[in-house]
């Protein structure tokens, strides 16, 4: 049940001088509660703004200085050309809130994963994304990492295609990461974290796992869930209009290996319930499994 506590309300209403008048869910949150609250200020101004409580424990005791690390990012992401929220307060140690805690400005605009023009999204997609990575010497000090174990004995027992599945894995072992220039990345870019207004976009939300990487992680995890949610076309009008907006751009193959070794598990894949949130309910496990093994398939024969 979504609730906030009245611990982490006092919190709220002392950061920003004022008192809660309501609060309400937002859509699309997976590991964390994010809820839209409004505040009347002492100026007895109305103002709307975003908390995120960090509620899973096997994520904090993974990464327990998330919220500090989201912080930091979004005082980052202030130099990308277009809006992004502002950091208005952070309680990283559940010091004075239930738990680790960030207060941060909205954006306003909607996910919109059933566009009108479906062309015109992915090019917007891919727009937004060349302007993320166009940041000069990002200031934050925290890298990418693997999600995954490129040693892992790789069973994929709900695939068809358990050797492909297997050698992938010993690609990731034995091949080098291609030679990149780090960039400030946003490292979970995908379709429900960019908002839309008007077909145009209008800002890109959720920042804590951004970090120093490769550009071509953000690129690969995009093609992945635009392969995953409307078919492998969709990943490759991405790329196309990536290198559109970045002629000079050369992307690996390699780095839709590395995507999928991000997102592999031995548990049967399940269809992302923010997804279905957002409209896509024509997804189901079968599905998504036939369109992960040819995403795989596409990678083997490009590299």
């Amino acid at each position: 049940m979504h609730q906030i506590s009245d611990q982490t309300k006092k919190w709220v209403e002392d950061q920003l001088e004022g008192k809660i008048k309501s609060t309400k869910p937002m859509p699309g949150g997976t590991s964390s509660q994010m809820s839209l609250l409004q505040i009347k200020t002492n100026q007895e101004a109305l103002e709307e703004v975003v908390l995120r409580e960090y509620t899973d424990t096997d994520w904090l005791e993974m990464e327990p200085t998330i919220a500090f690390q989201e912080a930091e990012n979004l005082k980052e992401a202030e130099k990308v050309a277009m809006p992004t929220s502002v950091c208005l307060a952070v309680d990283g140690d559940a010091t004075l809130t239930t738990w680790p805690s960030l207060l941060m400005s909205i954006v306003e605009g909607k996910v919109d994963l059933k566009p009108k023009d479906f062309d015109s999204w992915v090019d917007q997609l891919a727009r937004a994304l060349t302007v993320v990575h166009e940041i000069n010497n990002p200031s934050i000090k925290h890298k990418y990492f693997r999600y995954f174990n490129s040693n892992q004995p790789v069973k994929a027992k709900w695939s068809a295609l358990h050797n492909e599945w297997r050698a992938a894995f010993e690609l990731l072992n034995k091949q080098n990461q291609p030679d990149f220039t780090p960039s400030f990345i946003h490292r979970d870019y995908h379709p429900t974290n960019v908002l839309f207004e008007n077909g145009k976009v209008s800002g890109i939300v959720d920042w804590p796992n951004a970090c120093l990487g490769p550009k071509e992680i953000d690129i690969g995890h995009c093609r992945w869930n635009l392969a995953m949610l409307f078919g492998q076309q969709a990943a490759e009008a991405f790329l196309e209009a990536y290198h559109r907006h970045n002629p000079s751009f050369s992307y690996d193959a390699y780095w839709d290996l590395e995507a999928l070794g991000n997102v592999f598990t031995e548990e049967r894949p399940e269809v992302y319930a923010g997804w279905e949130t957002f409209g896509i309910t024509n997804l189901t496990e079968e599905k998504l499994i036939r369109r992960l093994d040819e995403f795989l398939l596409n990678t083997l024969e490009r590299m």
